[in-house]
């Protein structure tokens, strides 16, 4: 008999920023006890960043002009918002990306989020 894994879901992110979900950050910062502000959602790959689309559609996410996911080009980093939007990430955060010293905000490898690994 073997065990079923949970579904993860794009909505179970914003509950980390209240704590309320434990996972593995892709890069702890030093102030990680802080209350999160940005969950940025990185994806390795153009395949990893359609599902992670397509899964935030089926959520009931937009981005922020009302688009839906699964009609915007992919990219390798999304910031996910309390109020169900997704925003390309900007110029700061992919600088951000890979920095162990930024605290206050949680990184989240997708691919490795639904998989179970993290």
């Amino acid at each position: 008999m073997s065990k079923r894994k949970k579904e993860r879901t794009v909505a179970q992110l914003l509950s980390a920023r209240k704590g309320d979900f434990r996972f593995q950050l892709l890069h702890p910062g030093k102030n990680e006890k802080l209350s999160p502000k940005h969950i940025y959602i990185y994806c390795r790959s153009s395949a990893i960043a359609r599902r992670f689309l397509s899964d935030a559609e089926k959520e009931g996410f937009l981005f922020s002009d009302g688009v839906a996911p699964t009609n915007k080009d992919t990219t390798n980093l999304y910031a996910l918002n309390d109020d169900f939007t997704i925003c390309y990430a900007g110029l700061v955060a992919h600088m951000m990306l890979g920095r162990k010293d930024v605290g206050n905000v949680i990184w989240v490898d997708y691919g490795r989020y639904v998989s179970g690994e993290e």
